[in-house]
């Protein structure tokens, strides 16, 4: 991916505590409410990986469909980083670029990892047919991923080498 997990682990060495928000909708796909509406949203009774599939091909589709999820899981994943944040003040928290998370982008410290196409497809599971039919119509999306980097105070292009995120922690720039 763009180097966002690897980020975090770094981070936990240098004695942050960390969330990953996919970890909180991971465990929103157990809650058995979360199931429920999806089941009911999608027409379905499906669990498990093949819930996950099917809310993956739904949220693809269009913006309209994107936006329906997000407002599902949003509020439950913001919930939850808040309550960490209040509990918390040596934290790092991964967030995906999207507008529904701009305030919190605004409101606290925050790192932008730069990633490529090829690694936005790898992190979605995206073939380059479903990627060039997603984003080619999803011109709001690009803007909200600019629009988030323009909110951040620090903004890092991934090349892939390890120790170039090391160097944000030992020069001093990210520190507790």
């Amino acid at each position: 991916g763009s180097g966002k997990s690897t980020f975090l682990r770094i981070a936990k060495k240098y004695k942050f505590n960390t969330i990953k928000s996919d970890d909180i909708v991971q465990e929103l796909y157990s809650d058995e409410t979360i199931v429920l509406k999806l089941n009911k949203l999608l027409n379905c009774k499906s669990s498990g990986m093949d819930l996950k599939k099917k809310v993956k091909e739904f949220f693809f589709k269009s913006k309209e469909n994107m936006n329906i999820i997000e407002d599902l899981f949003h509020p439950i994943v913001y919930e939850v980083i808040l309550d960490e944040v209040v509990k918390n003040d040596k934290l790092m928290i991964e967030l995906p670029p999207i507008r529904k998370n701009y305030d919190l982008f605004k409101r606290f410290s925050s790192i932008y990892i730069e990633t490529s196409k090829e690694n936005r497809m790898k992190r979605y599971d995206l073939s380059e047919d479903e990627y060039i039919s997603f984003f080619k119509n999803m011109n709001d999306i690009q803007k909200d991923f600019k629009m988030i980097k323009d909110s951040c105070d620090i903004h890092i292009n991934n090349d892939d080498h390890v120790d170039s995120l090391y160097e944000y922690f030992e020069k001093g720039i990210i520190k507790l």
